[in-house]
């Protein structure tokens, strides 16, 4: 579907969390060749401005002892959200034009938080729940794990704003209710986002006008949390960002029962001879879909190449 497409890179470029923990940016880079010799008087001058950034703890830059073209930035930072504020605008500023012009390519560029018996402790749904987030290649019937998930729905094409808001209103409730809890010792990992997509008019799927497109994005939360606190965290984003949507996000229970599964491995695009596969197999098991069709996405499209893209497809029988 090419829905997912849009649907999974809407979250890596659009979602802004509020993180508090304090964060370390690691960016590996290689400069233009005539550069090579005046880079320090173009890093020098751009200092100034990168230590000027909110949040900023310290900026230290390194040389390969093998390549004099090829240069690693550490930077600490108070928070994620700062860090991803100040990577906003660090190309709209003027000043930073010569530093930004300096630039061949960027060979790697992620955030860490320090790796501790704490960070290890946190809950994670993809290792708890091995049923739940494992797939083979070839179908198969499971049984689902019945989870409250938090919720928002729509109906729109997936490049809408309605929708790109709608995927930064859910994520901002998700770690606003992970926060809570991490202050009381519950810590968990915000699970992979799912999502579900269906059509109601008479036409398939692919035939359908893009805008008549119904969605559900879900998160799954673990058991403690509970609807009180979803709904605190809710008003606290709607207080600190003010986006309407997020007064639509949702908690509630979503249990599929029996269902079945497969893994699909490639682009998003290709899906189509993956699903045939396992609508195939539901016919020769005597089954009928009871459900829609079903994502998870268990990649990260920003650093997995798209014929190594792993998401399960998932369809609710009976």
């Amino acid at each position: 579907m090419k829905t997912v497409t849009l649907l999974i890179l809407t979250i890596m470029t659009t979602m802004t969390v509020a993180k508090n923990t304090m964060v370390y940016e690691l960016v590996v880079y290689k400069i233009k060749p005539e550069y090579a010799d005046s880079y320090d008087d173009v890093l020098e001058e751009a200092r100034e401005h990168i230590l000027a950034f909110p949040g900023m703890i310290q900026h230290q830059t390194f040389r390969s002892s093998e390549d004099e073209l090829i240069f690693m930035d550490l930077v600490k930072w108070n928070s994620l959200e700062e860090a991803q504020n100040a990577a906003k605008k660090l190309e709209q500023m003027k000043e930073l034009a010569p530093f930004m012009a300096s630039f061949e390519e960027i060979r790697f560029m992620d955030h860490f938080e320090l790796f501790n018996t704490e960070t290890m402790n946190k809950l994670d749904l993809t290792k708890a729940d091995k049923t739940y987030y494992t797939a083979k290649n070839t179908p198969q019937i499971i049984e689902v794990t019945p989870y409250d998930y938090l919720t928002i729905s729509g109906v729109s094409a997936p490049e809408d704003d309605i929708f790109l808001k709608a995927i930064e209103a859910i994520y901002a409730v998700a770690y606003g209710v992970k926060f809570t809890y991490k202050e009381e010792g519950k810590d968990f990992v915000v699970p992979k986002m799912e999502g579900q997509w269906w059509v109601e008019g008479e036409l398939p799927f692919d035939q359908t006008p893009r805008n008549e497109w119904h969605w559900k994005i879900a998160i799954p939360m673990p058991e403690f949390v509970s609807s009180k606190v979803v709904e605190k965290a809710i008003q606290h984003a709607i207080e600190k960002k003010g986006a309407a949507q997020i007064s639509e996000v949702e908690f509630a229970p979503l249990n599929e029962g029996k269902a079945v599964q497969i893994l699909h491995l490639g682009s998003y695009e290709e899906e189509a001879s993956t699903l045939a596969t396992l609508f195939k197999f539901v016919e020769d098991q005597g089954l009928e879909i009871n459900g829609y069709h079903h994502e998870i996405y268990l990649s990260d499209p920003r650093k997995t190449a798209p014929e190594k893209l792993r998401t399960i497809l998932r369809y609710p029988v009976k």
